[in-house]
């Protein structure tokens, strides 16, 4: 499996986990944090080549699950 897929399925795990919303909503800080513990820091800059690769997936992915929520 591909980096992005792993962090797509890593990503929909952690949106829907308990933990990750303590207030009732999604606190994406902790969804972005469960990312990078089981992917690692140093396998996802080997992967993408560096950490804001990283984000710049990361963001598209909140803002698409944001523009989900709304519609």
């Amino acid at each position: 499996m591909n980096i992005r897929n792993e962090i797509a399925e890593q990503f929909r795990a952690a949106t829907v986990s308990p933990e990750n919303s303590p207030k009732g909503t999604v606190d994406y800080d902790y969804v972005c944090a469960d990312i990078l513990i089981a992917l690692t820091i140093p396998r996802l800059i080997e992967e993408l080549g560096s950490l804001e690769a990283f984000y710049t997936i990361f963001d598209d992915m909140v803002d698409l699950e944001l523009a989900l929520e709304a519609a």
